[in-house]
C-alpha cells in the first residue's frame, strides 16, 4: 500500500523541525498544498484546520502533538470523503431526509461559528484590575492551610462489637487525658489500625483534603496545642482518640504567586458568562410551539402496536406491586 510509507514520513517530520514541508512534498509527489490522497479523495491543511475547529483553542497545540493522533484524523477525513463521494456518486444527496441532515449539519456549525464570533467579539475588561481587586478581598481562599500531624488509637466494632469497642476506647481516652505523654503505649495496647506497625499511629497533614475521612479531618483541625487530646471521633472504620503532634502555620499567598492563575480564571470564566448571557437570550425570545406535534414526537418513532419504554416499565412495577400484595396476603 502506497499511503503507509507517506505517514511514516509524516511522523518522522512531526518530530524533526529540520524537515521542510517543500522536501516532503517533492518526496511524496503529491500536489501543492494536499497532505494525503487516497482513493479520489485528498486532504488539505484546510481540512485540518476545519478540523481542528472542533477543539478548543488552548487544547489544539497538544492535541496535535502526537504523530499517531495526526494518522488519526488524517485517515478519518480520507475515509469520510470517499464515503462522501460514494454517496454523491449514487445521488443520496437528494434523498430528502439526507438533505435535511445536511441542513442541520450546516446549522450546528454555524451555531458554532456564531458563537465563537461573539466570543471574539467581547471587548474584555482589565483582568489585572479586577484580579488585584479579587485578591484583596478573598486573600482566605489563598491560605496554604499548615498540615496537622496527629497519632491515633484506632478500636474497631467489627470483631468486638459496638458496646465493647465504645468501652474500650473510653478507657483509652481517659488514659490519654490523664497521661498524654504515654500515648505511644496505648497505640500499641489498643489500636486495632493494622498500619500501626509501620506508621506507630502518626498520620501526617491529616486534615488534607482527601487523607482521611471527613469526622477524622474535623477532629484533627480542632486541636489547637501539641499534646492536646480530642473527644473520643466515630468514623466507618470504628472509634478513633487522636493527639496532636504538630500544627504548622498557615502560609498566605501573595498576589504574585496567585496573579497567573487568577488571571486565567477571571477571564475565562468572564469568557463562558457572556457567552451564557448571550445564549440565554436567544432562548429567552418569544417562543411558539404546536403542543399536538410536541406531544406526537414521542410515539413517532415506536413501530405499530408497540408500546412505550415507559408504558412497559409501569406494567412491570404494577406486576410487582400486585404479586408483593398477594404474597403479603398469605
Amino acid at each position: 500500500m502506497r499511503f503507509a510509507p507517506t505517514f511514516r514520513t509524516l511522523s518522522l517530520a512531526a518530530g524533526m523541525l529540520a524537515t521542510s514541508s517543500v522536501a516532503l512534498a517533492q518526496q511524496s509527489k503529491l500536489p501543492d498544498g494536499v497532505i494525503a490522497q487516497q482513493g479520489g479523495a485528498q486532504v488539505t491543511m484546510q481540512d485540518i484546520d476545519a478540523y481542528a475547529q472542533r477543539i478548543p483553542e488552548a487544547d489544539r497545540a497538544g492535541f496535535f502533538d502526537s504523530p499517531k493522533r495526526i494518522e488519526s484524523v488524517i485517515m478519518s477525513l480520507l475515509l469520510q470523503k470517499q464515503l462522501a463521494a460514494e454517496a454523491r456518486a449514487a445521488k443520496l444527496d437528494d434523498d430528502a431526509s439526507v438533505k435535511q441532515q445536511i441542513k442541520l449539519a450546516i446549522d450546528d456549525t454555524l451555531a458554532r461559528a456564531a458563537t465563537e464570533n461573539h466570543r471574539k467579539s467581547l471587548k474584555l475588561p482589565d483582568f489585572e484590575a479586577l484580579a488585584q481587586e479579587y485578591y484583596l478581598a478573598h486573600k482566605s481562599e489563598f491560605v496554604v492551610r499548615g498540615a496537622i500531624d496527629v497519632e491515633h488509637v484506632l478500636v474497631s466494632a467489627k470483631e468486638r462489637g459496638d458496646a465493647e469497642a465504645k468501652k474500650r476506647i473510653g478507657e483509652v481516652e481517659a488514659k490519654a487525658r490523664a497521661h498524654p505523654e504515654q500515648f505511644a503505649a496505648l497505640i500499641e495496647e489498643y489500636s486495632d489500625d493494622q498500619s500501626k506497625k509501620d506508621n506507630h499511629g502518626l498520620i501526617t497533614d491529616a486534615a488534607a483534603a482527601g487523607k482521611t475521612v471527613g469526622p477524622f479531618a474535623e477532629a484533627a483541625k480542632a486541636l489547637k496545642k501539641p499534646g492536646d487530646v480530642s473527644p473520643i471521633v466515630k468514623t466507618e472504620y470504628g472509634y478513633h482518640v487522636l493527639k496532636l503532634v504538630e500544627r504548622k502555620p498557615d502560609t498566605q499567598r501573595t498576589y504574585d504567586d496567585v496573579r497567573q492563575g487568577l488571571l486565567m480564571k477571571l477571564h475565562d470564566d468572564y469568557i463562558e458568562r457572556q457567552a451564557k448571557d448571550y445564549t440565554n437570550e436567544l432562548r429567552s425570545k418569544p417562543l411558539d410551539a404546536n403542543p399536538d406535534l410536541v406531544a406526537g414526537i414521542r410515539t413517532h418513532f415506536l413501530p405499530p402496536g408497540a408500546k412505550l419504554p415507559s408504558e412497559l416499565a409501569e406494567e412491570a412495577n404494577a406486576a410487582a406491586r400486585k404479586k408483593a400484595a398477594e404474597d403479603g396476603a398469605h
